[in-house]
């Protein structure tokens, strides 16, 4: 996709929150206005952040975001500090409020050392734009993972099954646990006004803790192009914060 049309995606993502009830869409935090120099926030803590133990190699960050910077994160193994590969991220929107959920792959190169804290770093992606007192690195404080346990289990999806030529219902197993929050994560063709074509978009939608079923309309427009009308399905979980496994995600599909 030529890079005009790519950025006009990313633009106008950010406006299709209040497109559909409880629909989400990645967002990202609004800059701060400048700041006077001498009044820069502090570097230690401008991320703020939270890790726990997906496995005993991959870890879950979920942290707050702002788009000006681009983010790493680091293990600290005994005396030396490392970058972590990262296998996953997303926008997520936990208790009403966006954060990127990022989950990185802590045995590299490392098989049997497990990191004792991780860190974020976020380093300003267009330096010369910016006031020179708007810090070039931010970091978070040193986080200490949280056990395995908190990280709660998807459902697994079971059907997607037509119900007639507009309207499908997708079913998935109950969640367990007792999660905060239940998404049903749909994959569909949306329609850009402002580059004037449809194209593959992922929203996010609260359905109620204990169900395990909901009817979802297709697009079915004329004009949406081949390679961009398969529908997608899956479930995500939230417990106290934390998010199922971004990589154990099978998403369910079908043909409009």
């Amino acid at each position: 996709m030529p890079s005009r049309i790519a950025a006009a995606i990313a633009t106008c993502a950010l406006g299709l929150g209040a497109l559909a009830s409880n629909a989400g869409v990645a967002t990202a935090a609004s800059p701060s206005p400048a700041r006077p120099a001498g009044d820069a926030p502090s570097l230690r803590s401008a991320i703020t952040a939270r890790a726990a133990a997906i496995d005993r190699c991959g870890y879950q960050i979920v942290r707050s975001h702002d788009s000006r910077y681009a983010y790493s994160v680091s293990g600290v193994v005994g005396n030396s500090t490392r970058e972590l590969k990262i296998q996953a991220e997303d926008d997520v929107r936990i208790s009403g409020r966006w954060r990127k959920v990022t989950q990185v792959d802590a045995c590299k190169g490392e098989q049997d050392q497990r990191p004792t804290t991780l860190r974020v770093t976020g380093k300003l992606k267009n330096p010369e734009h910016y006031d020179p007192s708007l810090p070039r690195t931010i970091h978070s404080d040193a986080l200490t993972p949280a056990a395995t346990s908190v990280i709660p289990k998807a459902p697994a999806m079971t059907s997607v099954d037509r119900l007639d030529p507009a309207t499908v219902r997708v079913t998935w197993n109950p969640a367990a646990d007792h999660p905060d929050q239940v998404l049903l994560m749909e994959r569909k063709p949306f329609y850009s006004s402002e580059i004037g074509l449809w194209h593959p978009y992922t929203f996010q939608h609260d359905v109620p803790v204990r169900a395990t079923s909901t009817d979802r309309k297709l697009e079915r427009d004329s004009d949406i192009p081949a390679a961009a009308r398969t529908h997608s399905y899956w479930v995500r979980v939230i417990k106290d914060g934390f998010v199922s496994d971004l990589r154990t995600e099978t998403p369910l599909t079908i043909e409009p």
